[in-house]
C-alpha cells in the first residue's frame, strides 16, 4: 500500500527490496523489484526483477549497473531510430527523380540484408557492452546517477537533433554520388550501389563515434560487417544473372571496385556526412560543463590524480551550493573536545565540578554547571566502560580495566580559560585512534 501510494501521489518511480515472502507484494508493486537471496527462502528473488546476495551490493547495482543500463538503452534506442531514418530517406530522395513511382535504386536483397545482417550485430554489442564511465568513477562520484534520473541522454532535444542529423546524412549519402555520376550513362543499380555502400560506412562510423568503450568484439563486428557486405555483394552480383528483370545487378560490384571513383566516394562521403557530429563532440568536450564529460576526462588520468581531482570537484560543488565542506577535525579540537568530555557529570562528579571561583567568574550557578548532579558515579562508569571496551587491544585487556590508553577520569581538568582547553602531562588523555577520538567527542 505504501509503494502504491507513493507512485500514485508523487508520480515517481519506486524501487522495493526485500528478502522474505512477506516482501513479495511490495516488490511486485514497485517499478523495480530487488530480491535478496537469504535465509528466508527464494520467494522474494523469484518475484523480483533483480536478485542480489547481500544488501551491500545494492550500491553497485544502482550507481554502476543502473547508470550503465540507462546509458546503453537510451543510446541504442536513439541509434536504431537514426539508422532507419537515415537509410529509408535514401529511397525517399530518389522518388523525386522517378515520379514517386516507388522504384528503388538498390537491389531488394541488399535492402533486406542491410538491417538483417550488415548493421544488426554492432548495435547489439553497443547496447550490451558500452561503458561511458568506469565503475570506479561511478562509485567515487555518486552524483553521476542523476544523469539517469533526469533523463539527460534520452530526451526530446537529443531525439530531434539526432533525426535532423539523420536527414542531413541521408542527403549527403545520396546527392554526393548523384552529382558524381551526373551526366553518365550508368544504369539504376550502378547508381544505387555506391549510395548503399557509403550509407553503410557512414552508419557504422556514426556508431563508432558514439561508443565510449572499444573491445575486441566491437572491432571484429565492425570490420566483419563491412567485409560481409562486400563478400555478399561480390557473390550475389556474380551469380545473379536474371534476378531482377528487366534490370539486374550482375557484375556491378566487380566493375565498381575496379574504378577509382568508387573508392573516392567511399572516402569523402562519410567524412562530409559525419563532420557536423564530430565538430559537436569536439565543442562539447572542450566547452561542455556536464558532470559526465568531466568524469570521462578524469577516467583518462592516473589513479592518484583521479582521487585529487574528485576531491577538488566535490569541494567546488559544495562551495558553490553553500553546503559545508566536511574535513577531519584537527588534533587540538579533538583534545579540547576530549577535555570537555572529561568535565561531563556522567564520568565522576568530583572531577566534573569546576572550582567555585571559576563558576563565579563566569556567572554560572552550581545547577547550571552540573545539571545532572544527582547521577551516581556508577552510571557514568558504566557508559564510559562500554565505550572504552570497544575494540580492546591486547595490552588493554592484559593491564586491567584501569590501565592502558583510556583512564576513566584525569587527575586534573583544565578549564576553558587555562591553556586553551588542552590537557597537561599529568592528566593527558591518550587517544589511540581517530575513530576512538571521534567516539569520545560523540559521547
Amino acid at each position: 500500500m505504501v509503494v502504491k501510494l507513493v507512485r500514485r501521489q508523487l508520480k515517481v518511480m519506486t524501487l522495493s527490496i526485500g528478502d522474505g515472502a512477506n516482501d513479495v507484494s511490495m516488490i511486485q508493486a514497485a517499478d523495480v523489484g530487488i530480491g535478496i537471496s537469504g535465509q528466508e527462502g527464494m520467494q522474494a528473488v523469484m518475484a523480483s526483477d533483480f536478485a542480489i546476495s547481500r544488501f551491500k551490493h545494492l550500491k553497485k547495482l544502482l550507481l554502476v549497473h543502473g547508470h550503465w543500463c540507462y546509458a546503453r538503452l537510451a543510446k541504442m534506442v536513439i541509434y536504431f531510430f537514426y539508422k532507419n531514418v537515415s537509410y529509408v530517406n535514401l529511397l525517399f530522395w530518389y522518388q523525386f527523380f522517378c515520379g514517386f513511382s516507388g522504384t528503388t535504386m538498390i537491389d531488394y536483397w541488399q535492402m533486406i540484408f542491410f538491417n538483417l545482417f550488415f548493421t544488426s550485430i554492432p548495435p547489439l554489442l553497443f547496447g550490451v557492452l558500452d561503458r561511458d564511465v568506469s565503475a570506479e568513477m561511478l562509485l567515487g562520484l555518486p552524483e553521476l546517477y542523476k544523469n539517469g534520473q533526469n533523463s539527460e541522454i534520452y530526451k526530446l532535444s537529443t531525439f530531434i537533433i539526432t533525426m535532423l542529423d539523420a536527414f542531413y546524412q541521408s542527403l549527403i549519402c545520396f546527392f554526393v554520388p548523384y552529382w558524381t555520376y551526373e551526366g553518365s550513362d550508368i544504369d539504376v543499380f550502378s547508381f544505387g550501389n555506391p549510395i548503399n555502400t557509403v550509407s553503410l560506412l557512414t552508419i557504422l562510423l556514426h556508431q563508432a563515434l558514439e561508443m565510449k568503450t572499444w573491445t575486441l568484439y566491437h572491432l571484429v563486428t565492425m570490420v566483419g560487417s563491412v567485409l560481409f557486405y562486400f563478400v555478399f555483394s561480390l557473390i550475389y552480383n556474380a551469380s545473379c544473372v536474371v534476378c531482377n528483370p528487366p534490370t539486374n545487378p550482375y557484375w556491378i560490384m566487380e566493375k565498381q571496385l575496379a574504378e577509382p571513383t568508387f573508392y573516392l566516394l567511399c572516402l569523402i562521403t562519410p567524412v562530409i556526412a559525419l563532420l557536423p557530429r564530430f565538430l559537436i563532440f569536439v565543442l562539447r568536450g572542450t566547452f561542455g560543463g556536464s558532470l559526465i564529460l568531466k568524469a570521462q576526462q578524469l577516467d583518462k588520468l592516473p589513479k592518484e590524480q583521479q582521487d585529487l581531482e574528485i576531491q577538488k570537484l566535490r569541494t567546488r560543488k559544495q562551495t558553490t551550493s553553500g553546503a559545508p565542506v566536511a574535513s577531519p577535525a584537527p588534533n587540538d579540537d579533538l583534545d579540547q573536545n576530549i577535555s570537555r568530555l572529561c568535565v561531563s557529570p556522567f564520568l565522576q562528579p568530583t572531577a566534573a565540578a569546576l572550582s567555585h571561583g571559576d563558576t563565579e567568574s563566569q556567572g554560572l550557578s552550581t545547577s547550571e554547571v552540573n545539571p545532572l548532579g544527582k547521577q551516581t558515579p556508577e552510571e557514568g562508569y558504566y557508559f564510559f566502560n562500554r565505550w572504552a571496551e570497544e575494540e580492546p587491544t591486547a595490552a588493554d585487556s592484559a593491564g586491567g580495566p584501569f590501565s592502558g590508553h583510556y583512564p576513566f577520569v584525569p587527575s586534573r581538568v583544565t578549564t576553558p580559560g587555562q591553556d586553551g582547553g588542552k590537557l597537561t602531562e599529568n592528566n593527558a588523555f591518550h587517544h589511540g585512534s581517530h575513530r576512538r577520538s571521534v567516539s569520545a567527542v560523540t559521547l
